[in-house]
């Protein structure tokens, strides 16, 4: 959310940190941090709040994420690849959703799926739990970690005319391959439910 902030027109975004933060990123750092926490007697010009429970799944259109229309809204929007993962929803819960998703089902025939862990732990603790071989079942492609298609850099490089869902970060033009492409951005539950309709569309429709 920090990272994405720019997209909502912020000049930075800033979260204060709790202790489950800290508690996962403590052992994991590699050199010594300084958490951030606002002051006591802060002043803001605006304070906005948001109850996520009343806000419906979004999907981003290109060539903006903030071009963004609830899953109730999309339409008809056929597909060709679906990537779930990279740097950007490639944790553990959002390969279970997938796995769930996925189990017993197959990948529409016209649609690519590509299945990105974050790191390698997680491609380990997925190996053991199962998912790797539930994605393989459903004809997705399982890969290491890597930025692959997110930023045009290798493998699912999108030709003219091709159309991509993604729960990577940004959908700019020529983002995902040629400038006639288009990327769509979602949460991993819509995408993987889209790879297998070969449409976008919500979880419950591929139930």
């Amino acid at each position: 959310m920090c990272n994405m902030a720019i997209e909502a027109g912020a000049k930075c975004g800033i979260i204060e940190p709790d202790q489950i933060t800290l508690d996962y990123v403590t052992p994991r750092a590699k050199r010594n941090f300084t958490p951030v926490y606002l002051d006591k007697d802060a002043e803001y010009e605006k304070v906005y709040t948001f109850n996520g429970d009343e806000i419906e799944p979004q999907v981003a259109f290109p060539h903006l994420p903030e071009n963004t229309r609830g899953i109730s809204e999309v339409g008809e929007v056929r597909l060709d690849q679906v990537v779930i993962g990279s740097c950007t929803n490639g944790r553990m819960e959002d390969l279970r959703i997938a796995a769930e998703i996925l189990r017993g089902k197959k990948v529409h025939r016209d649609v690519r799926l590509l299945i990105i862990p974050g790191t390698q732990n997680i491609v380990r603790q997925a190996m053991r739990e199962g998912l790797l071989d539930i994605f393989i079942a459903a004809d997705a492609v399982v890969s290491t970690p890597t930025c692959g298609p997110c930023l045009g850099g290798h493998m699912g490089i999108l030709a003219n005319g091709e159309r991509a869902l993604a729960t990577t970060n940004r959908n700019f033009v020529g983002r995902m391959g040629h400038p006639g492409s288009e990327v769509y951005l979602s949460n991993p539950a819509i995408a993987t439910a889209s790879a297998i309709a070969g449409k976008i569309c919500a979880p419950e429709e591929v139930a």
